[in-house]
Parts: structure tokens; C-alpha cells; sequence
């Protein structure tokens, strides 16, 4: 498979388990994916976008990327982490999150934010953890499963330290 077939199987497997991802409804086809990449690939180019992916052999198991904000708010970028379900619990998450906050800092920003379901109490947990607030909560913003949840938002101040989770569980 080529990188473009890795990304859209991805995509496609978190689509079907319909986990706390904004990632949901029929499978993404690749003429859609390929649009997807192209304009990813523009924006890491000009530095709107940081993102990695995890690896098992050539299968991608996990990603997580920052974007930019913009003109008024370019000191705040927005963080995105996704692991395939069977990748989960084994550190890969973290290792990646990790990795992008120092890379939020390395490239200057002062805060970054995420998006999260309220019922997601792992992925709660965890970004409390690394230091992020609750600033928002929109009631019943998320419907998973046909079942609403609050969509909170989370941010923390990048000149604040941040315990290093790895090897806990």
C-alpha cells in the first residue's frame, strides 16, 4: 500500500468503530482523501500544519497534529491525536502528544487547545495530565451513537510545565 492507501485505511477503520473522533457516517473514499492530503501537505509546507503518524511496519497506527491559528490568534494552534483501536493503551498516544506539545513550543506557540467528548474519560484524563483546562463546554455539541455528549474544549498555556506520562499507565 502506498501513504495515500495507509491515511485512508486509517480513516476509514476509526469511521466504522465510530469512536470519540469527529470522524463518522459512510467510508471516506480515496478521491476525497487524496483532496485531504494534497491540501495537508500544502499546509505543513507553510507551516499552518505539524503532523506525524505512528508506524507498525508500513501500517500508520496513530497520528496527531497541530494547526495554526490565524491572524489573531497565532500564538494558539489546535491539537488532533487518533490510534487505531488496537494500538491503544500501549503508550502511543502519549509518546505522540508528548512529542507535538514540544514541538508546539519549539515553534513558539503560547497556548494550545483540543476538542473533546465529555464521556471520553480516558482522553480527558490524560490531556489533565499534560497540564489542559476545561474553558468551554457546548451541551449535547458531540451525538455519537445516536447518544449527545458535551463537547468541552481544553487548553493549556505552553510556559507551563507538563508531567511526562510515558511508561505509566
Amino acid at each position: 500500500m502506498d501513504l495515500l492507501d495507509e491515511i485512508l485505511d486509517l480513516a476509514n477503520e476509526l469511521t466504522k468503530e465510530d469512536t470519540f473522533l469527529s470522524l463518522t457516517g459512510k467510508p471516506i473514499k480515496k478521491e476525497t482523501e487524496k483532496i485531504w492530503l494534497k491540501n495537508i501537505l500544502k499546509e505543513v509546507k507553510s507551516k499552518k500544519t505539524f503532523l506525524i503518524w505512528a508506524v507498525d511496519g508500513k501500517k500508520i497506527v496513530g497520528t496527531c497534529d497541530l494547526r495554526a491559528g490565524g491572524t489573531r490568534d497565532a500564538h494558539v494552534c489546535s491539537l488532533g491525536l487518533m490510534v487505531r483501536k488496537a494500538y491503544r493503551q500501549e503508550g502511543i498516544g502519549k509518546f505522540m502528544f508528548e512529542f507535538i506539545l514540544k514541538k508546539a513550543k519549539e515553534l513558539n506557540y503560547k497556548i494550545a487547545k483540543l476538542d473533546v467528548f465529555n464521556d471520553n474519560e480516558i482522553a480527558k484524563g490524560m490531556y489533565a495530565k499534560y497540564g489542559f483546562k476545561e474553558f468551554a463546554r457546548l451541551p449535547n455539541g458531540f451525538c455519537r451513537k445516536s447518544k449527545f455528549s458535551d463537547a468541552l474544549q481544553m487548553y493549556k498555556r505552553l510556559d507551563e510545565p507538563f508531567e511526562n506520562t510515558r511508561g505509566k499507565k
